[in-house]
Parts: C-alpha cells; sequence; structure tokens
C-alpha cells in the first residue's frame, strides 16, 4: 500500500535493532554492575579506594558510574564495567613499614635497644596505633640489600603521619649515637666485590 516492499522495512527494523541492542549492551553491563557494587557494599562514599589505576577516595556511586576524586584533586568518572578488581583501603588497620638502611657494620644489638626506646616513648603519643610496633630486626631485601624492619599497625588513614613519625625519631636518634645510616640501600653484593 505504501509502496515500500515489506521485505525491506522487517530488514531496517531488524538492523536497527541488532544496533539499538549492541550499543545497549555497555549500558545493560554498567547498570548490572552497579546494582552488585551496591548490594555486596564494595565501597561506600568515603572510602579510600583502588580501581585500576586510580587511587583516591569515592565521591558518589551510581548504577552506571563510580566517581573517584584523586589524590591530586582531580574528579573521574569510571564506568561501572571496568570495575573489575576494587581494592578497598578504608576497611581495615593499615600497616606502617618502616625499614632503616644501615651499615652492615653496625651494632644491630645497640641499635634494637635504641628503637625500643623510641618506641616505647611515642607509642602513647598516638591513639591511632593498633598494634605495635614490632620489630622485625635485620631484613635482607633481596641482592644483599639490609634494612632494620619495624611494623605499626594503624586505623586506616593514619600509618603514614604515624610511620614519618616513628622515621624521623628514629634516624635522628640513631643518627645522634653514631650510627651510620644510608640514605638508599646497600647492595652488600656489590660492596664485597
Amino acid at each position: 500500500m505504501i509502496g515500500i516492499p515489506v521485505g525491506t522495512l522487517i530488514a531496517g527494523a531488524g538492523i536497527f535493532s541488532v544496533a539499538l541492542g549492541l550499543g545497549a549492551q555497555g549500558f545493560v553491563k554498567d547498570i548490572v554492575t552497579g546494582f552488585f557494587i551496591l548490594l555486596e557494599q564494595q565501597f561506600d562514599v568515603g572510602d579510600e579506594v583502588k580501581i585500576d589505576t586510580v587511587s583516591g577516595t569515592i565521591h558518589a556511586v551510581g548504577l552506571r558510574t563510580t566517581q573517584i576524586i584523586d589524590y591530586d584533586g582531580t574528579l573521574h568518572f569510571i564506568p561501572n564495567r571496568n570495575i573489575t578488581i576494587v581494592s578497598n583501603l578504608s576497611r581495615n588497620d593499615m600497616r606502617a613499614l618502616i625499614d632503616i638502611y644501615f651499615d652492615p657494620s653496625s651494632d644491630i644489638q645497640k641499635m634494637t635497644t635504641i628503637i625500643k626506646d623510641i618506641n616505647q616513648k611515642l607509642t602513647p603519643k598516638y591513639k591511632e596505633i593498633t598494634q605495635g610496633p614490632t620489630i622485625l630486626g635485620t631484613v635482607d631485601n633481596g641482592n644483599g640489600i639490609l634494612s632494620f624492619r619495624v611494623v605499626i599497625y594503624t586505623k586506616n588513614g593514619a600509618q603514614y603521619t604515624v610511620q614519618r613519625a616513628f622515621l624521623t625519631e628514629y634516624l635522628e636518634t640513631l643518627t645522634q649515637k653514631g650510627f651510620k645510616i644510608n640514605n638508599s640501600p646497600v647492595n652488600l653484593a656489590a660492596v664485597s666485590k
């Protein structure tokens, strides 16, 4: 009646349906993934997270996208279908790992005593500390690189403040007591040649 063959109309409608289906596929994946992110409470607004190469604070969570404010202030919009692995840094206590690179000829027992004294002095000042400080002592970091290691667990967000405070006190006190502290790791394999 209109003068257009029915076969052409059906073929055109079929092509349009396929195009619409392919275009909506990403949208549907975003919605389904967003639903499970919200259902499983993988992260909440305000949580510190790492998603792929983006690290920062969750600004908003929606069914289609998740918004993260990076540490430099950049607002990232991440389609939920692209979120495969999430590291939520806000859910547990965090570890402050302190390595002191020292001269291998140092008196390790004396260094341990000094570190213990500093720990007893500083620990009461930081209510954020949940466990430790634990002295692991001399650690081989690979390739003959030695350090004196201390581990402290803190409430989330306090690990860097505690790490800086303890490391600063360790370095200042050990230097005052005559210990040679290296600014960078010393490779014992290179020293012994």
